[in-house]
């Protein structure tokens, strides 16, 4: 018997975007000089509120994983490419925890794990809209907000990274998530969207 069952491992990725989003909005609130849309997320993580927006980029990352390796992974199968998805989603997890615990005072460090968990997510997708496509474990549904989240990705790539592609990169792995974790969700219980 599976320690973690699927629907547990499904459940992380909704409790991880509740989590973030809370906490976000937690830091946000706490911070009168942060403005959104015009500053970097990470300026939470040194502001009166970085308790709650370093703590919940943690967990978040921590869910994550466990999303991808308990959830999302057992879902889409074993195919090859579903297996590197898999472990680029973890990977992404990992990174985003270390975004969490080296806080833009802590540089380069905290620089090189956003940059790393931005590009390895958009790897994540590039890999997951392939994998969906070829063995369909979500339906067309799963491929379609697959590669749209990976052609706002690479559209929002040429633009560096400044707040406003940050935030919109941001909001676009949020739906991800949640439409990722709904159509998980619903495959565990014989149900597929089209």
């Amino acid at each position: 018997m599976r320690a973690i069952s699927t629907r547990l491992g499904i459940a992380f990725g909704f409790v991880g975007l509740t989590v973030f989003l809370v906490m976000y909005s937690v830091a946000m609130a706490s911070d009168s000089e942060y403005t959104f849309f015009e500053n970097y997320l990470s300026d939470l993580g040194v502001g009166p509120g970085a308790w709650a927006f370093n703590s919940g980029v943690i967990i978040t990352g921590a869910l994550l994983a466990l999303f991808s390796v308990f959830g999302l992974g057992r879902v889409i199968g074993e195919a090859h490419l579903a297996k590197v998805a898999t472990i680029l989603l973890t990977l992404c997890g990992v990174f985003l925890i270390g975004v969490g615990v080296f806080n833009e005072d802590v540089e380069p460090y905290h620089y090189i794990l956003s940059v790393s968990y931005f590009l390895t997510f958009l790897s994540a997708l590039i890999v997951f809209s392939a994998s969906l496509y070829k063995t369909r474990a979500l339906g067309r549904f799963g491929v379609i907000i697959s590669v749209c989240a990976m052609v706002v990705g690479a559209l929002l790539l040429p633009m560096g990274g400044n707040p406003q592609s940050e935030t919109l990169a941001v909001l676009a792995m949020v739906v991800w998530g949640l439409l990722m974790s709904s159509a998980a969700f619903l495959k565990e219980y014989g149900r597929t969207l089209s």
